[in-house]
């Protein structure tokens, strides 16, 4: 009994010092969680309070963007008398106000200084300083601007007029208390905006929080400080930077750091943790007290069968096949025997068939991850921490990394280039199910377009159930090359049905215009005008053979190979063109033409047109003012005879070089051609074997040659 003795008050010193250990470790590990969950709410909130402050910020650019960009606001603009702001204007920009919940609006007229401003708001609100309005960065913008002792949102926007008067147009929208409260719906957080000495929001602070902002150092825009007392309650708070304001100080403008301010109370985590650590230490008590009930009843008889029953589940535990055990006299021990005797049978047959089903799941998941990766699309589940949580082996072919350097990893730190920011938008869409799926296109430098799909994947591992977002990137280039082939096949045709109707109907006009000419030139005895009558009539001539070519090429009829004098077409375009130059533009054209020119394998006419295009191309590159030199050698080593037109303008820029001979491709918009010119110049010198080379440098000019194979007279 001396060892039962000493056995049972080691046990009772055992019970009291877990039950102290329990308080310490419970008490200590409650309040590092209660401490992570305030970090992590306060964090929550800081970010809900920035994201909410810089919204109205959003609101306000959406405001005056719609009306940069609104023609009717122009159109009344542009109608109204100089220097005057009609109210139609001041309508329009205080309908847009009052949808972006400005309180203010100012409009001034630059060119009289006539300045109308109104308050929306029927609150008492103190309006911002007309003279402290003013438009000094390109337009439009958004800025913070402190004036008139308040702190306002303020959106800037300049309109030009077709009279080059121009009318600035300010939205305004107040920073005060009861803006700062609607940033959170949490009733323990407080908001404040503050800069230089001035602060708005609903804490009471005092000059000890300016004093603080004063001497503090901030590293970067974000610094968390985990105690701030207001008011006697302690409260953990955030500060973020959110741009700058801009206010006047003795007649000297000033930019300061406006900072975002949010607090987060400790009151309620106090209670709680003081609740805990006190339910801990009354149930370690009352668990104590009741182990050393239960223990003073303990006998020896219970101890020899229990050490038996423990030898033997040692014994199970290492594998062991345990027989059944002798029963003991005593009812409950003897249940307890029969039991772990059925116990071990059952844990011999679950042994087995677990066996049985992890070599399954083995099985299913390696078939599984086989399929997984033998799949030709980039796939990857992302969780709510933007943290990838699988990839397949085609993303890890695509990135060039192994899996251990993706798996685990932020989408941030795999690659830059493909997770921008509307790739964040789409996986937290995904993620906060606002969306039930999305999808992207998007083009990579190396010419490759991308169709990226996002779905949601319920995980329901986790507690409570999170939703991570699968994101599926299929390389669609061919797909989307092969759309657009259709589509210029389809342009094509349009243009075939068009060029035989307008051909047929410029015949008429054009035979009795030709008619006409012929009469004309038999009753001329002028020589200078009937060299004019002669000239019209052989370009009369060439328009009809174009008019016939549209109705070849309409039928898809062939062509026959003639013979042209090309420097003597160059000389007959440049008489042709040369007035319309000089009467229009100040471009100087210049000839460098071999004089041993042999003919070239091509029409006349469509020389003619070949040349013509490039000459204009190069008029359109130049504008008003700048030089063409147009240059003919013969390549003998080729047979070859090459035509050249140099310009000084503004150059072709590399990323669109590759398209300039595609049909209907223009960079002059709305303004410019139907973007054929260079499409028919390709076109016209593939049919007669010929080359077209291009040399760029976009802010230099740009050099257009052609290659057309020499005549064979003897034909």
């Amino acid at each position: 009994m001396k060892f039962f003795t000493r056995t049972f008050n080691s046990f009772l010193i055992i019970i009291l010092l877990q039950a102290v250990l329990v308080i310490v470790f419970v008490s200590g590990r409650v309040s590092k969680s209660q401490e992570a969950d305030f970090h992590q709410e306060l964090k929550d909130e800081a970010l809900n309070v920035y994201d909410n402050f810089n919204a109205w910020k959003r609101v306000l650019w959406g405001a005056i963007v719609d009306l940069n960009q609104s023609q009717q606001l122009r159109k009344i603009a542009d109608a109204q008398p100089a220097g005057d702001l009609p109210p139609d204007l001041i309508a329009m920009i205080q309908k847009a106000a009052a949808l972006a919940n400005c309180e203010f609006i100012t409009v001034r007229n630059n060119y009289s200084s006539k300045t109308v401003a109104i308050k929306l708001s029927d609150d008492i609100l103190p309006a911002p300083n007309v003279e402290d309005l003013c438009i000094d960065r390109p337009h439009p913008y958004i800025e913070m601007l402190f004036s008139n002792g308040a702190l306002y949102f303020t959106g800037n926007l300049r309109i030009t007029t077709s009279h080059d008067q121009s009318i600035d147009i300010f939205l305004a929208k107040i920073v005060n208390p009861g803006l700062m409260t609607q940033l959170s719906f949490n009733k323990k957080t407080k908001s404040v905006a503050c800069f230089d000495h001035y602060l708005v929001g609903n804490a009471a602070l005092g000059s000890d929080f300016l004093d603080m902002m004063e001497n503090m150092k901030f590293e970067n825009a974000y610094a968390l400080i985990n105690q701030f007392f207001i008011e006697g309650e302690t409260y953990g708070l955030i500060l973020q930077q959110s741009g700058t304001v801009k206010f006047c100080r003795n007649n000297h403008e000033l930019r300061k750091t406006l900072f975002v301010c949010t607090f987060l109370s400790r009151k309620d985590y106090k209670a709680r943790i003081t609740f805990i650590n006190r339910s801990v230490l009354l149930i370690s008590i009352l668990v104590a007290i009741f182990t050393i009930a239960m223990s003073v009843g303990l006998s020896k008889a219970v101890t020899d069968p229990i050490r038996q029953l423990r030898n033997a589940m040692v014994g199970l535990k290492r594998g062991e096949r345990i027989t059944r055990l002798p029963t003991p006299h005593t009812e409950e021990i003897a249940d307890l025997f029969h039991g772990f005797d059925e116990m071990s049978v059952q844990i011999a047959q679950d042994k087995q068939e677990l066996s049985l089903q992890l070599n399954e799941i083995t099985h299913i998941k390696d078939y599984t991850d086989t399929i997984f990766d033998s799949i030709q699309e980039k796939i990857l589940v992302i969780n709510s921490a933007f943290i990838i949580e699988k990839a397949n082996q085609s993303f890890l072919n695509y990135c060039g990394k192994a899996e251990n350097m993706v798996v685990g990893c932020n989408i941030d730190e795999v690659s830059l280039a493909l997770f921008d920011e509307p790739i964040h938008a789409s996986i937290r869409a995904i993620i906060t199910a606002a969306k039930p799926m999305d999808t992207q296109i998007r083009r990579s430098t190396h010419g490759h377009s991308f169709e990226i799909k996002f779905y949601p994947l319920l995980d329901k591992e986790r507690d409570p159930p999170s939703i991570n977002c699968i994101m599926i990137i299929e390389d669609v280039t061919a797909r989307l090359a092969y759309e657009e082939k259709i589509r210029l096949a389809e342009k094509l045709a349009s243009l075939s049905m068009l060029s035989a109707g307008v051909a047929h109907e410029i015949n008429n006009p054009l035979s009795s215009i030709l008619i006409n000419i012929q009469n004309l030139i038999s009753t001329e005895y002028v020589p200078e005008r009937l060299e004019d009558l002669k000239l019209i009539e052989q370009e009369t001539k060439r328009i009809a053979r174009i008019v016939h070519n549209l109705l070849e090429f309409a039928s898809c009829s062939t062509k026959v190979e003639r013979i042209t004098d090309v420097n003597y077409s160059v000389e007959k375009v440049l008489r042709l063109l040369g007035y319309s130059i000089k009467k229009e533009s100040s471009i100087i054209i210049s000839t460098e033409l071999s004089a041993s020119l042999p003919h070239a394998a091509i029409r006349e006419d469509e020389f003619n047109e070949i040349l013509i295009n490039l000459i204009k191309n190069a008029i359109e590159a130049i504008g008003s003012e700048g030089q063409i030199t147009i240059k003919t050698i013969y390549l003998q080593e080729k047979s070859m005879v090459e035509c050249s037109v140099d310009d000084t303008g503004q150059g072709i820029p590399e990323s669109i070089l590759p398209r300039i001979f595609d049909p209907f491709f223009s960079t002059k918009g709305d303004y410019g051609n139907s973007g054929l010119g260079l499409s028919i110049v390709y076109g016209l010198v593939q049919e007669f074997n010929g080359e077209i080379e291009v040399e760029s440098k976009e802010g230099y000019g740009s050099c257009i040659r052609i290659r057309l194979p020499v005549a064979n007279l003897s034909l």
